[in-house]
Formats: C-alpha cells, sequence, structure tokens
C-alpha cells in the first residue's frame, strides 16, 4: 500500500504517475455454475472474442516497461480455462511482478502447482464457499468441487517456503453466513493465511433469492465476531473486523450510498482512487478502471499501448468523476473489499 500512495500523491500534487497494478480478466468461461454468478441471467454471454496469448504477452512486456508492481488475475469466468494462462504467470514473475489470482482452483493440474511454486508465485485467492462437501457443491453446482479444491492446497502445502499465499474467498450468502468460523477453522488446518468475505452481489433472481434476511444479518454480526477473535487466535488476516455492523451486508448492489458518505471534497476525498493507480485489461481487451466498470471503453489494447491508454482522455475523464463525485452506475454493484480499500487508502492520503 505504501507505494500506491507514494503513485496517489503525485496525482495529489498535480504530477502523473504509472499505474501500479494492471487486473488481467482473460476469459468469461467457467468451469463450475454457482448459485451467485453473473452469468445466472446474463444469456448472450460471448465466450469467443477473447484476445489472444500474444496480446497478453505483449501487455505484459508493456507493464513491465512502464513501472507496474502488480499483476491481478480476476475472475469473470476461471482463469484456468484460458489455454496458456500457467505460461502467462510464469512470465509475470520472469518480470519481477507480484502475481495474484483468483480462481476456484479445480482445473490445476499437479505439475502447475510444481512450476508457480518455482517460479514462486505470490498469491492465490480459492474460491471457496463453504468449510464441508455437500454446502460447498451445492453452491457450485459441481459435485467433487469440494475434494478437489482441497487436495489441491494439500498439494502446494507440500512445497513449503516456496509455495504462493493461500487465501479463502467466500461469497457470503443465505446458504452459508453460518459457517465463517468453521472457514476460520478450515483455513487454520490447511494452512492458509487468508480468509476473505464478500457479501453476495445481486445479479438474478436467484441471487436475489440468497441475500441474508435482517434476522441472518444480525445473526452473522455475532458470528463475524467469534471469527474474528479465532482468526487472531490462529494469525490470519480476514476482513472480519468490518461486518460487526450490518451496514456494508445491507448494502450490496447500492454501494454508492456508502461510496458517496463521504462528502468532502478535493482529491484525498474522491470517491474512489482506483482510475489513478489501477487498469482493467477485459476479456476483449477493452480496458477500464476496475473489474465493476462494464460499460464499453474506447480504449484497447489491440490498437494502443497501456501508456497511451493511461494518459487518454478517457481515464482523464474517469477521474475528474471520481474527483468530482460523479458516479457511474456501476459503482452501485462495487464490492466491499474494494470499498474498504479506498477508505484504507483516503486514511494514509490523509
Amino acid at each position: 500500500m505504501e507505494e500506491i500512495v507514494k503513485r496517489l500523491t503525485k496525482w495529489k500534487n498535480g504530477e502523473t504517475a504509472p499505474p501500479y497494478g494492471i487486473e488481467l480478466a482473460p476469459t468469461l468461461r467457467c468451469n463450475i455454475n454457482c448459485l451467485f454468478c453473473w452469468r445466472e441471467e446474463s444469456k448472450k454471454v460471448d465466450y469467443q472474442n477473447e484476445i489472444s496469448f500474444e496480446d497478453y504477452k505483449r501487455v505484459i512486456d508493456e507493464a513491465s516497461e512502464i513501472g507496474v508492481k502488480e499483476v491481478k488475475i480476476i475472475g469473470g469466468g476461471d482463469a484456468l480455462c484460458k489455454e496458456g494462462i500457467i505460461d502467462l504467470m510464469c512470465m509475470i514473475k520472469d518480470k519481477k511482478m507480484f502475481g495474484y489470482l483468483c480462481t476456484n482452483g479445480l482445473l490445476f493440474k499437479e505439475e502447475d502447482l510444481k512450476r508457480l511454486a518455482e517460479k514462486r508465485w505470490d498469491h492465490i485467492k480459492l474460491s471457496l464457499h463453504a468449510p464441508d462437501e455437500k454446502t460447498n457443491d451445492h453452491i457450485t453446482r459441481s459435485k467433487g468441487s469440494f475434494k478437489k479444491a482441497i487436495k489441491n492446497i494439500e498439494i502446494l502445502n507440500g512445497y513449503k517456503k516456496d509455495k504462493p499465499k493461500l487465501e479463502f474467498g467466500i461469497v457470503l450468502i443465505n446458504k452459508n453466513y453460518n459457517k465463517v468460523k468453521e472457514m476460520i477453522e478450515l483455513a487454520h488446518s490447511l494452512n492458509v493465511r487468508s480468509v476473505f468475505i464478500e457479501p453476495i452481489t445481486v445479479y438474478s433472481k436467484l441471487g436475489e433469492s440468497l441475500r441474508l434476511n435482517k434476522k441472518q444479518t444480525k445473526g452473522f454480526q455475532a458470528i463475524a465476531k467469534d471469527a474474528y477473535r479465532l482468526s487472531k487466535d490462529y494469525r490470519i488476516e480476514t476482513n472480519l473486523q468490518h461486518f460487526f455492523e450490518s451496514k456494508l451486508v445491507e448494502s450490496t448492489s447500492k454501494m454508492d450510498k456508502v461510496i458517496l458518505a463521504n462528502e468532502k471534497k478535493g482529491f484525498v476525498s474522491a470517491a474512489c482512487f482506483e482510475p489513478f493507480y489501477r487498469m482493467g485489461v477485459r476479456v476483449d481487451g477493452q480496458v477500464c478502471p476496475c473489474g465493476f466498470f462494464d460499460e464499453e471503453s474506447p480504449e484497447n489494447v489491440k490498437h494502443k499501448s497501456l501508456k497511451e491508454i493511461w494518459l487518454s482522455p478517457y481515464f482523464e475523464r474517469l477521474r475528474a468523476k471520481m474527483i468530482g463525485k460523479d458516479l457511474p452506475k456501476q459503482c452501485k454493484k462495487c464490492c466491499t473489499t474494494l470499498v474498504i480499500n479506498n477508505q484504507d487508502l483516503r486514511k494514509k492520503l490523509m
């Protein structure tokens, strides 16, 4: 975070700074079909219009040249469905950049895990949504997904010091909210060092039916406190402390109200800092500031370099909107993790 704050301070002082990180969303394809997924009511998804592996290689080269320090390979689909993704991850480490992968982890081959350990890949966030086979496999609608994920964690644990830092990413719904303490226990037993909760973002009627009701939300506050105390005992990093009150759980899909609660003006009080330190490359090559910004972008890595895009009128316009608190509609569905991260950055800048 210190390096991000340094770069943001340059923007605050009227200078420009290169992006600290880029996010890559290599594919919309996925090998499972989670209950809460955005594609539940997205019937017309183009699974073919993916930029090539050669395009991604060029992006990684350019990112290294302009001073990017972190590359996050994120969702949309599961990145392991993209051909050549392990080669790309190895290339990221060859360029001395921090590597982060979000995945359900089910498509890893043992040789993939060996290569990533040898390259000292930094961080793998595993989407695991319950501490038991029955509940997790129901949520993912994929029989055997729990056992496969646990097996791959155990393989990684065999590499000891060379293994990536492991994190459980849990989408909080009414099927698993009462199992969070058990997730901390499971993480401890598997040497998983982080457990992060993300209340469901509603994309469908099914998703709406999975939201916590008021009684469940209140119950989760007590569960979060117990699980947080346990995480402290086990020295497991978590964000559970942010859910001791119901605000963030209840604000899912209405996150703009949380973002705009800070009424102060100026750079330090900007609605979001993402356009000042991060770029997101979508599956078709379009570039935007983050993974939740789903409007059409005029910028594309097929036609322009990362540096050109970073300094483009498009990004300048987005930065001005964030300082002016003129939020695009997409910000309603921002994730709690990103909102909290912006709050932390604001405190650092102050």
